[in-house]
C-alpha cells in the first residue's frame, strides 16, 4: 500500500505556541525579558541561549516540576490532534517531527495529550534534567562538525540535511508517494527545497516561512505545491 509522510516543524506548526519562549512566559516575566534581549543582541533563539536563560530560571529557584507544569498547559489545538490521530489510525501515514526545540519540551507536551507513539522520530536538540536544572544542547554540538547549509538553517540544525538523512534511511523519497511538511518558521525553508513536484508544504499564514517562499521561493526553485493555513481547523480540513 502506498504511503504517505507527513513532516511536522513543532512550535507554531504542531502547537500553537512557541516551546523556548512559552515557559517564561508562564513562569517569570523577568525571564522572558532576558531571553527576548539575548534574542535581540545579535543571537537568534538558538539552544545556548536557551539554555542560558534555563540556568538563570534555576537559579531563581524555580524547580523542574513547574517547568513540566508550564509545558502541560501550553496551548494545542483539538482539531490537530483530530487530524494527525485521524491518519495515523487509517494506516496510510507516517509521521516526522523535525524541530528547533527540545527532547524535552517535545516528549512531556505529547505524552500529556497521549501522542507517545505519533512521530516515528523526533529529530530536535538533545535535552537533560540534572535535578531541577534543565540542561539543553544543540543537535549539532558546537565542537563538532558543522552543516554546510546556506540558505539560512540555525548552526545547531540544519532541516534540509536533517530530511535529506531521514529519507535516506527509510527507503528514500520514492517509498512515499507524498510528503507534506507543515512549518511556520524560518528554518523550515530549506527541507520544502529538498521535496519535490506534487509534494505539499502548509504554511502557517504571515509568519517567516511564507514570508520567505514570497521573497525567495522562486530564486531557490522551490518545487512543492504551497498550501497556507492560520488555524488548525484548516489543517484537519
Amino acid at each position: 500500500m502506498p504511503k504517505n509522510l507527513i513532516v511536522f516543524d513543532f512550535d507554531w506548526s504542531f502547537v500553537d505556541q512557541d516551546t523556548d519562549r512559552w515557559v517564561f512566559e508562564v513562569l517569570s516575566t523577568k525571564l522572558r525579558r532576558a531571553l527576548q534581549d539575548r534574542k535581540s543582541n545579535g543571537s537568534q533563539c538558538t539552544p545556548d541561549v536557551v539554555d542560558q536563560t534555563m540556568a538563570d530560571l534555576f537559579d531563581a529557584g524555580f524547580k523542574k516540576e513547574q517547568v513540566l507544569d508550564a509545558l502541560r498547559i501550553l496551548p494545542f489545538h483539538p482539531a490537530m490532534r483530530r487530524a494527525v490521530t485521524a491518519l495515523k489510525d487509517r494506516g496510510e501515514t507516517d509521521f516526522l517531527c523535525l524541530s528547533n526545540s527540545n527532547e524535552v519540551y517535545i516528549g512531556t507536551i505529547l505524552e500529556h495529550h497521549n501522542l507517545t507513539n505519533l512521530f516515528a522520530e523526533v529529530i530536535t536538540n538533545p535535552a537533560h534534567w540534572a535535578g531541577d536544572r534543565l540542561h539543553i544542547g544543540r543537535r549539532l554540538p558546537a565542537d563538532g562538525p558543522q552543516h554546510t547549509c546556506k540558505v539560512g538553517c540555525l548552526a545547531n540544525m540544519c532541516k534540509g540535511d536533517e530530511l535529506d538523512a531521514w529519507l535516506a534511511a527509510h527507503g528514500g523519497k520514492d517509498a512515499y508517494e507524498k510528503i507534506v511538511y507543515v512549518g511556520d518558521g524560518g528554518n523550515d525553508f530549506c527541507p520544502l527545497l529538498r521535496m519535490r513536484k506534487g509534494d505539499v508544504a502548509c504554511v502557517r499564514k504571515n509568519m517567516e516561512l511564507h514570508g520567505r517562499i514570497k521573497e525567495e521561493g522562486e530564486k531557490e526553485g522551490i518545487k512543492v505545491d504551497v498550501k497556507l493555513w492560520d488555524q488548525a481547523w484548516v489543517i484537519d480540513e
